[in-house]
């Protein structure tokens, strides 16, 4: 009855994936109880029972089910470990190494081995032997594993355990023969010397016929294929086989599999204090945290470095963290008497094809992090389907790691190995190899990169570069993004190795690799927001071009370096680099570069305030790109023209360019430009007041950014349907549209965006009553529009500063604030912020007793609607005549 309880409460806590430990922590009874209850050698209490079942969090059904079976147990049962108690076979040979002490973490691991071991004396689904090949890198602890989960459940195999050394990776020694293995196992089992069969099959045959019908659990460590361990096999159910090997025996097909990963980091941390000893690592210091990691999570490396702590006293944590910092002499560091990290992967190494091994000490001199099979290929001089069937190889030899699917990258240590493999002669390499030039592998993934970049640039690039000269093509097959989210895909995978290839030395002799990349890398990296990044390329891009004598590609780097600038807020430093652009390309005659030039320039103007000069530049880009037939350029200036329109007060023609724009889009199937032309239509509508068609225009807008995972585009959006919301008097649910917005636009590090939903937070704010917190939303806002010199901004939160300040501070405080956003509007040309500003100085100067004052702003106020042929023209006028029939009659 006892072991019906623990077999069910073992089974509750395997179900949530605990260890005992985990599991006496979360419910207060002690790790040794557990265990003997789920061994079933003590009668369970009902309240320990009604902890556990709290712990573990069990149904309703599932918690009457435990405590009913903990009712039914009347007395102790015997002791026992696994599911049928038996007694151990006199002589029964017991070959198992010493459990070391040193063990920590893997209870998934341990679980999933011994429930195996519960499972043998049934056998396999199809009841035959059960087999677990536990796979993984050298030093990662695989017969650790197999050792202790031996140990642990030595009482459910009374006829003994064996283990078997088959040398498949140890330095200086060849692997076991299968034959030899069978004779060291017969003889193991009793038989003589002298009736062993000499013949491989005939002793395979009596080795399966001795251990029929017995519980014999079997250890066959450091294997070197599926080949030399298949002979080895028991075959009939009853007996448990473990098989550890560095390569993956997917020959086994009836054998349950377990790859070893590396420790986790506080399992790490915790097996590198238990090897130092007391005291050598104290508890929370982050140097230990450092070290584990420079010992890549490996448990042999951290327990070599356990081992110099424990034995040099004189050694500090600090010190020995120092020293493996250098990745050159990290795996010399890495060796004590009889251990070395450098032996342990020289083995693995040598087990592999001369190809293997060919191919990775290419990938050694490789930068970056992970690669594709497509990017191998190239480098390798092979097809795809070689270059893939290659890295797998690798992978089943546990040498590379795959974190996600279809990219390969070296374990830290490995990948430090490999390096210093490159210098070593390449046996079997062939005549090809020997006299090629040492830097080819890398000219041709360069060579790939520049072409599958510049395919994936296709789908994600918002201009024309007509113009542009690629470097000779390299003979690869590329991958074939078919649309935006394939092209994003392929870029956010390799966008890193592309720029570590850039900064490797081999780069200085491929000025046309930095400029090609540059192009192509410039818009995924503009929208990544990576802009640091950007503008380290671009200007990397300048100076390669120059140096080139390449007048083409300079002037297209300095236009993308000042995207970047316009991106952060610099809006100055753009300025310069579109002018100096704008100059070559002129001289160049290239007028598609001239265009993007003036488009860039025209967008620059109209933030700075500087709106009629942004119309005539966007009027100038608009002309060249339709003569050139560009519908992208021409759909680009027609949007921002309208934006010009709109700020000069021209609301209906920004409305019809609007529209014109999102029909080119839409017939272009651009949905990115489709989402922008949205945007603005909506935006022209919101100030306009129509809130219901802006409302709609905003939310097509954001379900389309949505889609394409635009951070900035969301943003924007998100800010137009807070305004909306505001309209409609949702102040609320306003201020959180705008909260959102503003976190968007700090993630994605948008200045400007930032500044914009400060101020529409501050709105929402100021609406729902919160006058202090709004005032220092608004100064927050106007301090970086004023640092990024956003001139329009400023202006238009220069007006709700003041309006504010009149209502709650009073018109005194409030009156120079509305005269500097009427000097600004006036500089910028906004003839609506004009309005707004010389009501609200006509108001406080009237409230301050300045008729004159106020008497002129309206005349001012007047003649400006008049000019605007504004509706708002009559109740200005009225205002205007009373306050002359005031003074008339003073």
């Amino acid at each position: 009855m006892g072991s019906a309880f623990g077999d069910l409460l073992r089974d509750c806590r395997l179900s949530v994936g605990w260890t005992q430990d985990e599991l006496a922590d979360r419910s207060g009874v002690s790790v040794h109880s557990i265990s003997v209850l789920e061994a079933g050698r003590r009668q369970p209490r009902l309240s320990s029972v009604a902890r556990l079942a709290d712990a573990l969090g069990l149904a309703a059904r599932r918690r009457e089910q435990l405590l009913a079976a903990a009712r039914t147990v009347s007395a102790p049962a015997r002791p026992r470990v696994g599911p049928e108690p038996v007694q151990a076979r006199p002589n029964a040979p017991c070959q198992l190494p010493y459990d070391t002490r040193l063990f920590t973490g893997r209870a998934r691991e341990l679980d999933q081995l011994l429930s195996l071991a519960r499972s043998a004396p049934a056998g396999s689904a199809c009841g035959m032997v059960v087999i677990s090949a536990i796979d993984g890198m050298g030093g990662v602890g695989k017969s650790a594993l197999a050792v202790r989960a031996a140990h642990r459940a030595r009482a459910q195999f009374p006829d003994g355990q064996l283990f078997v050394d088959l040398h498949g990776h140890t330095a200086g020694t060849a692997p076991v023969s299968p034959a030899d293995a069978l004779d060291w196992l017969l003889r193991s089992l009793g038989v003589p010397p002298q009736q062993i069969p000499e013949d491989l099959s005939t002793r395979a045959a009596l080795y399966r016929e001795r251990l029929a019908d017995t519980r014999t659990l079997i250890i066959l460590d450091n294997a070197a294929s599926s080949a030399q361990v298949r002979p080895l096999l028991p075959g009939t159910s009853g007996c448990l086989v473990l098989i550890t090997s560095r390569r993956r025996l997917t020959g086994l097909d009836d054998a349950h599999s377990l790859a070893v990963d590396l420790l986790p980091g506080p399992d790490a941390v915790a097996l590198l204090r238990e090897a130092a000893g007391p005291g050598r690592v104290p508890a929370d210091d982050p140097a230990a945290d450092e070290l584990v990691e420079l010992c890549g999570r490996l448990p042999l490396a951290i327990r070599i470095a356990a081992a110099r702590l424990r034995h040099q006293r004189g050694l500090r944590l600090e010190s020995l963290v120092e020293l493996l910092r250098d990745e050159h002499h990290r795996l010399t560091h890495l060796t004590d008497e009889d251990r070395s990290l450098t032996a342990v992967f020289a083995t693995s190494f040598a087990s592999l094809a001369p190809a293997e091994q060919n191919l990775l000490r290419l990938l050694a001199r490789v930068p970056g992090h992970d690669v594709d099979s497509y990017a191998v290929a190239a480098l390798a001089d092979t097809d795809q389907r070689t270059a893939e069937q290659l890295l797998e190889s690798l992978l089943d030899h546990n040498l590379m790691v795959q974190r996600v699917p279809g990219r390969y990258l070296f374990h830290d240590l490995v990948g430090l190995y490999a390096r210093s493999t490159v210098e070593e002669p390449q046996a079997g390499a062939g005549a090809k190899a020997a006299d090629e030039d040492p830097d080819a592998p890398l000219h041709r993934l360069a060579g790939y990169y520049q072409q599958a970049a510049a395919q994936a640039n296709e789908h994600l690039a918002r201009h024309t570069r007509p113009g542009r000269h690629l470097a000779p093509a390299v003979s690869v097959t590329l991958p074939a993004p078919t649309d935006r989210a394939g092209a994003l895909g392929w870029m956010r995978s390799e966008y890193q190795n592309l720029l570590a290839l850039l900064g490797h030395p081999v780069a200085a002799s491929m000025p046309w690799f930095t400029v090609s990349l540059s192009a192509d890398l410039a818009a995924f990296l503009l929208m990544e927001g990576r802009w640091g990044q950007a503008a380290a390329l671009h200007q990397s891009a300048v100076t390669a071009a120059a140096a080139a004598g390449d007048r083409g590609g300079e002037p297209d780097a300095l236009c993308d370096l000042g995207r970047v600038r316009h991106a952060t807020g610099d809006y100055h430093a753009a300025a310069e680099l579109y002018e100096q652009a704008l100059t070559i390309h002129q001289k160049l005659g290239d007028r598609h570069g001239e265009a993007n030039d003036l488009h860039e320039l025209g967008r620059i103007r109209l933030l700075t305030g500087e709106i009629r000069e942004a119309a005539w530049l966007h009027e100038r880009a608009l002309a060249t790109f339709r003569a050139l037939g560009d519908r992208l350029g021409e759909a680009r200036a027609l949007c921002d023209l309208g934006r010009a329109r709109h700020s000069l007060g021209d609301s209906p023609g920004a409305v019809e360019l609007s529209l014109q724009v999102l029909d080119l889009y839409r017939i272009m199937g651009d949905r990115r430009g489709e989402a922008a032309a949205l945007h603005d239509l909506a935006f022209v509508l919101d100030e306009t007041g129509d809130w219901g068609g802006a409302g709609k225009f905003y939310q097509e807008a954001l379900t389309i950014y949505q889609d394409l995972n635009s951070v900035q585009g969301v943003a924007n959006t998100l800010r137009g349907l807070g305004r909306v919301q505001r309209a409609a008097g949702d102040h609320q649910g306003a201020a959180e549209l705008h909260q959102r917005s503003l976190d968007a636009c700090r993630e994605a590090g948008s200045r400007h965006g930032e500044a914009d939903s400060l101020r529409g937070l501050g709105q929402a704010r100021e609406a729902l009553g919160d006058s202090r917190e709004a005032t220092a939303l608004y100064q927050q806002a106007l301090a970086l529009y004023r640092e990024i010199g956003g001139r329009l901004g400023e202006t238009t939160t220069l007006l709700d500063l003041a309006a504010l300040t009149e209502r709650t501070t009073g018109p005194g405080a409030a009156l120079p604030l509305h005269q500097q956003a009427l000097a600004l509007a006036r500089d910028t040309d906004r003839a609506l912020d004009q309005a707004h500003a010389l009501d609200g100085a006509a108001r406080c100067a009237l409230a301050l007793g300045d008729r004159a004052g106020a008497q002129a702003h309206l005349e001012d106020l007047v003649a400006l609607y008049r000019r605007l042929d504004s509706p708002a023209e009559a109740e200005a006028a009225a205002r205007l005549s009373a306050l002359r029939a005031v003074g008339e009659r003073g």
